[in-house]
């Protein structure tokens, strides 16, 4: 990378830095980034970020559909590079996909159905477990100068996810919270109407809960809007077995419930 593109490159980080201080969308510079790899590291031609949980990858940017199929096929055999990266917290080069020896179902089902040919992949330092991926249609496409450039990548990319995290946080407590709030004015309803304590209106919200199927949460704000609990299901009528015996020969059916 010479002195003019690692100019370019250093301006379009601070305008995404200053995005994300001002009204930006995380999920936008997430997509941001990756592009940008793909712009600025020599042979990327695709890239992504996965992140696993449970054993189980998803992509959390990609810079287009060929990354995209590349990562789902990481995510079907459970194996590749990228998933290693995450979960491993190491970064893994693979160079030649053809003469490669690990991942073999996913080495083989990308060489037979995608253009890469080698992939770059780094751990990211994260609360959970991400790698950047970056995609090449050549073999040994990634020279040294090129992993340089995509380890500044990886930092800034790091960024974006620890920024991701605390926002699923905050948002995830926030739900929590009002959930709380909500539970708890809905005992407050039926403790007043019922003439109960809080550990009988909470026993009457779980109880409707689970025969309604529906979240305590959604019973909950249900009673605050109504004052009251939704009508229960009416309870299904005792079955009927139906016996087989044989009477002078004739067989006859009898019932009993």
């Amino acid at each position: 990378m010479d002195t003019n593109e690692m100019l370019e490159l250093s301006q379009e980080f601070a305008a995404l830095g200053a995005e994300l201080h001002g009204d930006g969308d995380n999920q936008a510079a997430l997509h941001r980034i990756v592009e940008l790899a793909v712009k600025h590291v020599e042979g990327c031609g695709w890239a992504s970020i996965t992140a696993v949980r449970g054993g189980q990858g998803y992509s959390v940017a990609a810079s287009d559909e060929v990354a995209q199929q590349v990562d789902e096929l990481q995510y079907r055999f459970a194996e590749g590079p990228c998933m290693a990266a995450a979960e491993d917290a190491s970064n893994y080069l693979l160079f030649d996909i053809h003469n490669e020896q690990r991942w073999p179902q996913f080495t083989q089902a990308a060489a037979e159905q995608t253009e890469v040919r080698s992939v770059l992949a780094f751990q990211l330092a994260a609360g959970r477990e991400v790698a950047l991926n970056l995609y090449a249609d050549q073999p040994g496409a990634f020279s040294s100068d090129a992993i340089d450039t995509a380890t500044i990548f990886a930092a800034h990319a790091s960024s974006l996810i620890a920024l991701n995290e605390a926002e699923d946080q905050a948002t995830n407590l926030e739900a929590a919270l009002e959930s709380s709030r909500t539970i708890g004015v809905a005992l407050g309803v039926l403790m007043s109407a019922r003439k109960v304590t809080q550990e009988q209106a909470f026993t009457l919200l779980r109880v409707a809960s689970q025969n309604l199927h529906r979240k305590l949460r959604a019973v909950a704000a249900e009673v605050v809007e109504t004052g009251t609990l939704p009508d229960l299901p009416a309870p299904k009528p005792a079955k009927v077995l139906e016996l087989s015996t044989a009477v002078d020969g004739a067989e006859v059916e009898v019932s009993t419930s």
